[in-house]
């Protein structure tokens, strides 16, 4: 069960509105196994996003910036944004959708789509707490064979960790 909490109160509830998520201060970071290996970690930047929160229930969209994937490593990062694996030249996002999710049920189902196919994943829920700002932490493992790339033979493996960090700021429209 996540940490919900709301910092003005000791209620549970999370204020309704519409939210816009700060650039700036969310991010989308990952692990992989390569080679069966070592661990390949990177950070996917957030461009945009909007979330709204009505009746305990919380929709959202957002887009993260695959074509700005960091790994700290060069020649890595422009071998995922090939037509390898992301084909940022024709998919520079990757898009994320949530539709009407009872925040308290700790795991929230979305769908992410990745070179234009897009495929369900359950986001769990560590917490969220709502003050000046609506933050939001989750994670999720996404199984990348369902999207169209090279497959686990090729030294990745099929599965990704991701952490997600979102901070959202009311943006007065409720």
């Amino acid at each position: 069960m996540p940490d919900i909490h709301s910092a003005s109160s000791a209620s549970p509830a999370i204020p309704a509105g519409t939210y816009a998520v700060d650039t700036e201060q969310s991010a989308v970071t990952f692990r992989a196994k390569a080679f069966g290996l070592m661990w390949v970690r990177g950070r996917i930047p957030v461009r945009e996003g909007s979330i709204t929160v009505s009746g305990g229930r919380i929709t959202g969209t957002g887009l993260l910036a695959a074509d700005r994937i960091d790994t700290a490593l060069g020649p890595r990062d422009w071998h995922l944004r090939s037509a390898h694996y992301l084909h940022t030249d024709k998919h520079p996002t990757i898009e994320v959708a949530i539709d009407g999710v009872d925040l308290s049920s700790g795991s929230v189902p979305c769908e992410v789509t990745v070179r234009g196919t897009t495929a369900p994943t359950q986001l769990q829920l560590r917490s969220i707490a709502a003050a000046d700002a609506l933050d939001i932490t989750a994670e999720t493992t996404v199984d990348r064979t369902v999207y169209p790339m090279l497959g686990p033979w090729a030294g990745v493996s099929r599965r990704a960790n991701l952490g997600i960090t979102l901070v959202a700021r009311p943006t007065g429209n409720a």
